[in-house]
């Protein structure tokens, strides 16, 4: 499969235009065209949930200011789009729908190469974050989570988590195009694996591929799997972190956390995932 289409989600928050500049890097880098995709929060379809035990005139004055938000963030993805779309040689068009952004981002998403949507940090951003899940759970294709600061390059180089579960061999499939092109490749492992699917297993199919490998084998130290593969990404220079996303349930990530919570809550670099 090669990389034609690209979606990126302009939900505008604070990391939108770094978003869409990581998304307009990746853009050249495949000669692909970037749709770019804005989804407003429709007012009325609240207000059952927020007009319990609430009078007419406390429910007016909430909607009116979700409204005013709604409206806020819509001009400043518009904004954001225009400043890449100025400035970007390449193929762009916007799209703007009304609806619940998962719902939205879910259905789109089932027919475009690759999803760019920025990195959710804290509980103010709690929809992008489920509209994160949506895109990696309900799409069937690769995210490539954007950092809060612009990508100037993608897939330089880059590291690539191995475990030999499920969820990394499908990310590495849907990664090949991204690894072929790829200057650097560095397979990364934190502690024991599978012995069924071994790192040099790994580079042996990327082989085939023509895809050249290196593998680092990492000690946690101690530390999470997530910091400890974000720590060594980052000190070797990596543009882009390819790995499997869940292995364990998100509720239990949630709860008891999990390499996908530690990456997606810190990473400085843009992490290409999928389930």
């Amino acid at each position: 499969m090669t990389i034609r289409s690209i979606l990126a989600v302009a939900d505008g928050g604070t990391t939108t235009q770094a978003t869409l500049e990581t998304a307009v890097t990746a853009a050249k880098r495949f000669g692909a065209a970037l749709d770019v995709l804005h989804v407003m929060a429709d007012v009325n379809s609240v207000v059952p949930v927020i007009g319990e035990g609430m009078s007419g005139a406390m429910v007016e004055q909430l909607m009116a200011a979700m409204a005013q938000t709604i409206s806020s963030r819509a001009a400043r993805a518009r904004e954001a789009y225009q400043k890449v779309s100025t400035a970007a040689d390449a193929k762009l068009s916007w799209r703007e729908i009304t609806g619940r952004e998962a719902d939205v981002v879910a259905a789109a998403g089932r027919l475009t190469d690759l999803i760019v949507i920025g990195r959710p940090s804290g509980e103010a951003e709690a929809p992008l974050a489920a509209t994160l899940d949506a895109a990696l759970f309900d799409t069937g294709r690769p995210v490539l989570v954007a950092s809060p600061t612009a990508a100037r390059v993608v897939a330089g180089r880059v590291a690539l988590a191995w475990n030999g579960s499920a969820q990394a061999a499908r990310v590495v499939a849907a990664a090949l195009p991204i690894l072929e092109m790829a200057d650097h490749v560095t397979v990364l492992t934190v502690g024991t694996i599978d012995n069924v699917a071994t790192a040099q297993d790994l580079i042996a199919y990327l082989g085939r591929h023509d895809v050249s490998a290196s593998h680092d084998s990492i000690a946690s130290g101690g530390a999470s799997t997530g910091a400890t593969l974000l720590a060594h990404a980052e000190q070797s220079r990596a543009d882009l972190l390819v790995m499997g996303a869940y292995g364990h349930s998100r509720l239990r990530e949630m709860i008891l956390g999990g390499a996908t919570r530690d990456v997606l809550s810190a990473a400085g670099i843009p992490v290409l995932m999928a389930h």
